[in-house]
């Protein structure tokens, strides 16, 4: 477990297995420190090795909080590392990004997690990324105009702190949350074209998919297919009638472009 000591900060805390998240995380992260005169601490949860870790902050940090909705929630794999964070009075913002269905529940959850560890979540907002199961759905997202809008926001949010906000807008979402993304057992097929290049292997969030033979992938996937993008070859998909069931919802029912939703 590693230590983030240092104060006076914005710590950029994302789990962003397609980087869609990243990218927006970034935006809002720079505004801010830009505005408050921060040193920017980035802490990317991404890659197993580097979860869980220690972060958190003090009354005049800012801690960013940014992640992939899954089916409405926060990622479980991040329960282990929001265990390890400690608010001490430091303010929060909370950043979902979700494929353009809805982020439901995850936001308000994101936020009373963050303030069971002790943050003063001001602010939160919800972003669109392709979707990665269908990514017909919220093609090419973040675009340039939502990077325009989580810069103004992480912007708005500077402003907010200069006010000396402390409280917690109205999120929206219900409670109790609604059931998180089961596990199906589902994992990604490899066709011949896999070169065994190893790429996919380091892509893998969970890390279950196998240096020597990429073909063999074990219990634990999130589905978020990182390893379907990054593949030169092409050489990994979701197969079956459970994925195509998805693709064809979502196709047909949430093609129409969604705008970020932002909560000051």
């Amino acid at each position: 477990m590693k230590d983030h000591p240092v104060r006076n900060s914005i710590y950029n805390v994302y789990f962003s297995p397609t980087k869609a998240t990243q990218k927006i995380a970034y935006e809002v992260a720079d505004a801010i420190a830009a505005d408050r005169d921060l040193t920017s601490i980035a802490i990317n949860l991404t890659k197993p090795k580097s979860r869980p870790v220690r972060a958190g902050g003090q009354e005049n940090d800012v801690f960013l909080f940014a992640f992939p909705v899954y089916s409405g929630r926060v990622p479980a794999v991040l329960m282990d590392c929001i265990d390890q964070f400690e608010g001490d009075g430091a303010k929060a913002v909370v950043v979902g990004v979700y494929g353009n269905r809805h982020y439901d529940d995850a936001l308000l959850e994101a936020a009373d997690l963050l303030g069971e560890r002790g943050f003063k979540v001001i602010a939160a907002g919800a972003f669109i990324g392709e979707h990665s199961m269908a990514p017909r759905v919220g093609a090419g997202r973040p675009d340039a105009d939502d990077l325009a809008v989580a810069a103004q926001f992480g912007h708005d949010v500077a402003a907010l702190i200069e006010q000396g906000a402390t409280e917690t807008p109205a999120i929206k979402g219900n409670r109790p949350y609604r059931d998180g993304m089961p596990d199906t057992g589902a994992r990604p097929a490899t066709t011949d074209a896999c070169t065994k290049c190893g790429i996919c292997v380091k892509l893998c969030p969970m890390g279950i998919i196998d240096a020597d033979d990429p073909a063999q992938v074990a219990d634990g996937c999130l589905q978020c297919n990182a390893c379907v993008k990054g593949c030169p070859q092409d050489a990994k998909r979701f197969e079956g009638e459970q994925a195509a069931a998805i693709v064809a919802m979502l196709e047909g029912n949430c093609l129409e472009r969604k705008e970020p939703e932002l909560f000051l």
